[in-house]
């Protein structure tokens, strides 16, 4: 008896919710929109996880991570967090495979960059300098890292499908409830994205000419239109896009692992291979859509 009014009186599971918030974080709008049990908790903590990241990672709170060890420029290896060394180590990585184009280190008083003067050490989460006025600033990367952070939060606390954007930068997690995929416009174009478990990111001048500049040579990228990076995290979008958007979708390296496309006067006139099944026109995404916008500086 005692078995069976156990059985009887059995929990039942938390009723889904779907629920939508932004909050101002990292100087740029962030909107989730999620389903899962107890979703506006679940979001709570995804902007709490967006705003530590911060106190790590921002080049303007003098009190953060990055700008402590901008100040110590350390000639010796230095121990840092989990979380700026894995953002350092994503960056090396397509610091090394655009050849450069991705640079996110700049030298005091003056318009250089050299990553290659800086070394990670894998097993101490150490990190090195060469020259005493090198400068890490993560602005091309930071986000991505954030909404990676973000979107693991949210899978933690029950969240089955997700989308976010984080000024312009679109992170989606699953299928939404009802759809296959989620429908991303692309700004600008009639284009429309359907993306499930992916990022992408946007790189253009339209709204600040020569922002952009090549740290090859430090002079802004004469580039018309955008380019739009999709890749399986939004770390490595955030930054091949700015990576691309210096040299050009033509010119991606075999190393580039996802898709990327350039689109001018509202289309495309440039893409890598493997971008066909983003691009699908007979299968209907999800109704909730959302427009990739201008990844700022």
């Amino acid at each position: 008896m005692l078995a069976a009014g156990a059985a009887a009186f059995a929990v039942a599971p938390a009723r889904a919710e779907t629920a939508t918030r932004s909050r101002f974080l990292m100087g740029t709008v962030c909107e989730i929109t999620a389903h899962g049990p107890h979703a506006f908790k679940a979001i709570d903590k995804a902007f709490a996880e967006i705003a530590r990241l911060d106190q790590v990672m921002s080049l303007y709170k003098e009190d953060s991570e990055l700008s402590r060890l901008n100040r110590v420029a350390p000639l010796e290896p230095l121990v840092v967090s989990n979380d700026l060394f894995e953002v350092l180590h994503a960056a090396n990585e397509v610091y090394r495979f655009s050849g450069g184009a991705f640079d996110p280190t700049f030298v005091a008083g003056s318009g250089t960059h050299g990553f290659a003067l800086v070394t990670l050490y894998p097993n101490e989460k150490a990190v090195e300098f060469k020259q005493s006025t090198l400068r890490l600033n993560l602005d091309g990367i930071g986000k991505g890292y954030a909404l990676d952070s973000a979107g693991a939060t949210l899978l933690a606390n029950g969240v089955t499908s997700a989308l976010l954007n984080f000024g312009g930068q679109i992170l989606a997690i699953g299928a939404p409830p009802g759809g296959d995929a989620w429908g991303i416009e692309v700004g600008g174009t009639e284009l429309m994205l359907r993306l499930v478990d992916r990022s992408v990111s946007t790189s253009s001048q339209a709204e600040q000419r020569g922002h952009i500049k090549d740290p090859r040579t430090g002079k802004p990228v004469a580039r018309n239109g955008a380019v739009a990076v999709i890749d399986n995290d939004a770390t490595h979008a955030d930054a091949w896009s700015t990576a691309l958007f210096v040299l050009g979708v033509a010119k991606a390296p075999k190393e580039f692992p996802g898709c990327a496309f350039e689109t001018r006067a509202g289309r495309i006139v440039a893409q890598t291979r493997g971008c066909a099944p983003y691009f699908e026109k007979d299968k209907k995404p999800s109704q909730q859509t959302k427009t990739t916008q201008e990844k700022r500086p």
